[in-house]
């Protein structure tokens, strides 16, 4: 055996080594669907929640307080504690967070990655 190919790296082939463009969008549009659907659970779940817990809430209050006349927290009759909405704007705070991320994800183009080196080789 010559020494001289265990010394030399073997060189690759780059069609083989860097995914076809087509083959980099199909997994980007493959990862964008899950989180699609991610997003179309948790609306689901925040919805079905949200009514479960509004019914808990509504029952609750109504036993502790009577009729709804008011919303405060110091607990007189007709009072109505509105924990309830603090729940909803949290969660719906993180469902529109992710809402968000699924609306503005988008594939790097080669144009914005020539960008971003051009600018970082002027920075040199």
């Amino acid at each position: 055996m010559p020494t001289e190919m265990l010394t030399k790296p073997i060189p690759s082939d780059p069609a083989i080594d860097t995914p076809a463009p087509r083959d980099e969008v199909r997994e980007w549009a493959r990862e964008h669907v899950e989180h699609v659907r991610k997003l179309k659970r948790n609306v689901a779940i925040y919805l079905l929640g949200i009514t479960t817990l509004s019914g808990i809430w509504a029952l609750a209050e109504w036993q502790d307080h009577g009729g709804l006349e008011r919303l405060s927290g110091n607990g007189n009759p007709g009072d109505w504690e509105p924990w309830i909405f603090y729940v909803a704007a949290i969660w719906g705070f993180f469902v529109v967070l992710d809402a968000l991320k699924v609306y503005f994800d988008r594939p790097t183009t080669q144009t914005e990655i020539d960008r971003a080196v051009d600018r970082l080789e002027r920075k040199r």
